[in-house]
């Protein structure tokens, strides 16, 4: 359908938000918004498009920001320099679909973070921030409650990858945009979660830029093993994932602890390598990444 407009419109039709005023806006049944120039359109096409698509009001806050906001926008897309210290940590997120009700947006956020958090929408409504200003325990700050409760309400298929803590307002630039980068690059590589944090896609990296000899040689270590006994891998990643305590690994796999470490006894007696051991754990955790990605989905 926005094809066939596309094509009789032409460029009379836009997808630029930042177009606020001489346009009609809608949304796409993918919920896109699109606006038509208003001289292009007759009564008798308005009407019909009403008719075939919603309408989608911008929303004018997205132009009112608090002094809080400003200033976070001054540092993280102007030159400003400064001088300042100070704690923060990026909250970052990135939704599939457009999020056109942004004032309820806010409230939601605003209600689950503490008052000094700063939120910031990017202009293609899709991804953004929260920046956090004093520092939050994991448990105390519901992050995984905000992937639910932002994809019940709102209806938002979005990712959130926690940044890490940091001091020098100086540098707010330059590690917004690295952090936003680092996710982007390996999203479609990650494995679904509510939340994800520095630890689970910098093995990632590493792999994404790894030498043939070192992708020969962790795939060497689980290839047969992918294809023989795929159940003893997946147990295995899960026990490295809790950290080695195979109390909290069984539990999470459904299986007795006795049979987890069978399985872990298992590999060790095929490979000569005991997971049990850190530095084993680590170098089998990053092979089974590796296979998984050779993977089709």
């Amino acid at each position: 359908m926005l094809d066939k407009l596309k094509k009789h419109y032409k460029n009379s039709m836009t997808t630029d938000l930042s177009q606020q005023s001489g346009y009609y806006w809608f949304l796409s049944d993918d919920s896109e918004p699109f606006g038509i120039s208003k001289p292009a359109v007759s009564d008798s096409e308005l009407t019909l498009l009403r008719s075939l698509f919603n309408t989608y009001e911008n929303d004018n806050s997205l132009n009112v920001f608090s002094a809080q906001q400003l200033k976070w926008r001054a540092l993280l897309f102007d030159e400003k320099a400064t001088t300042e210290e100070g704690f923060y940590r990026f909250v970052h997120f990135f939704s599939k679909q457009p999020i056109t009700d942004h004032a309820s947006f806010s409230e939601a956020v605003n209600g689950l973070f503490p008052e000094d958090a700063v939120l910031l929408l990017n202009k293609d409504l899709k991804s953004g921030v929260i920046i956090e200003t004093s520092k939050q325990e994991f448990s105390e700050t519901p992050y995984e409650a905000l992937k639910d409760m932002l994809s019940t309400d709102f209806y938002l298929d979005i990712s959130i990858y926690i940044g890490c803590y940091n001091n020098q307002l100086r540098r707010a630039k330059e590690t917004y945009t690295r952090e936003q980068q680092q996710f982007l690059e390996v999203r479609n590589r990650l494995m679904p979660r509510s939340v994800y944090t520095v630890a689970d896609i910098v093995p990632y990296i590493l792999l994404q830029s790894a030498s043939p000899m070192a992708d020969q040689t962790l795939t060497s270590l689980v290839e047969e093993w992918r294809e023989e006994d795929e159940e003893t891998l997946k147990s295995i990643k899960v026990f490295v994932e809790c950290n080695l305590n195979v109390s909290l690994a069984a539990k999470q796999l459904y299986i007795h602890r006795n049979s987890l470490q069978y399985r872990v006894e298992k590999f060790y007696d095929k490979t000569g390598i005991d997971v049990k051991q850190l530095k084993n754990a680590l170098t089998v955790y990053l092979a089974i990444l590796l296979i998984e990605q050779k993977v089709p989905r």
